[in-house]
């Protein structure tokens, strides 16, 4: 399961906007150790703010060979900024990404400590949880999230996911529904739905979820065809019509 995250920049005061502009301002002249040297300072200053942190990397990105050595970069500044829990954000979203779980997971606790009201740590804690087949965790996770932050339809889509993975299939349909609710115009999470219906025995609803987010991605035509979530379709005459449509 890849692991994906939504990144949401906290409420700006002027001052920051201000600083972010010139930073890159500086960076389309081509003075990116300036621009550097600004983003470096609101790090002390705005120890919360991923954006800024976003912006230094994608500054540096030429000066950075991958995301390894954006993991290295990442961990100096964190020892010049320690507090700056964004900068840690950002080296375990890395960590998870590369593989590096076992890494990843000892970061994700402390942002959770650190930051225990932070639905989207919660949310990273679980994808990493569940990278590892700790299911349970990571449900617990999820459900830390869709509780701290229930307008999070990632979070949501998490939630069914793993709960559709691990057989509670009636559990899973309802977390669909609230993802689909929050976000109706994402046809992921209603193919997704479609799957957990048809594994559930209830074709009726699979079938139109199908048809539903073919409706909005062709491309899903050609994935059912492959998804073993589907296979007792397979041969249905109206799955047929569906996906070759």
């Amino acid at each position: 399961m890849a692991l994906v995250l939504s990144f949401r920049s906290e409420a700006q005061t002027s001052a920051m906007k201000e600083e972010l502009a010139k930073a890159q301002d500086l960076a389309k002249q081509g003075n990116t150790t300036e621009a550097s040297k600004v983003l470096a300072e609101m790090m002390g200053k705005y120890p919360d703010s991923f954006e800024v942190v976003q912006i230094w990397l994608g500054i540096n990105r030429e000066k950075i060979p991958g995301e390894e050595a954006a993991i290295v970069e990442l961990g100096n500044l964190e020892k010049t900024y320690p507090k700056n829990t964004a900068i840690l954000f950002a080296k375990t979203f890395l960590q998870a990404e590369n593989g590096h779980f076992d890494e990843a997971l000892v970061n994700a606790e402390k942002l959770t400590t650190v930051q225990p009201e932070a639905a989207l740590n919660w949310l990273m804690k679980g994808q990493i949880l569940e990278s590892m087949n700790k299911n349970d965790e990571a449900l617990n996770s999820y459900i830390k999230a869709t509780t701290l932050d229930s307008n999070n339809s990632d979070a949501w889509q998490n939630q069914a996911g793993l709960l559709a993975k691990t057989n509670k299939l009636d559990e899973a349909i309802l977390s669909y529904n609230r993802a689909i609710q929050l976000t109706p115009g994402q046809p992921v999470f209603i193919y997704n739905r479609g799957c957990a219906y048809c594994r559930k025995g209830d074709y009726a609803n699979a079938l139109t979820d199908l048809a539903k987010a073919i409706s909005m991605n062709s491309e899903f035509k050609s994935y059912a065809t492959k998804d073993e979530d589907f296979k007792s379709l397979w041969n249905n005459v109206d799955f047929i019509k569906l996906t070759s449509q």
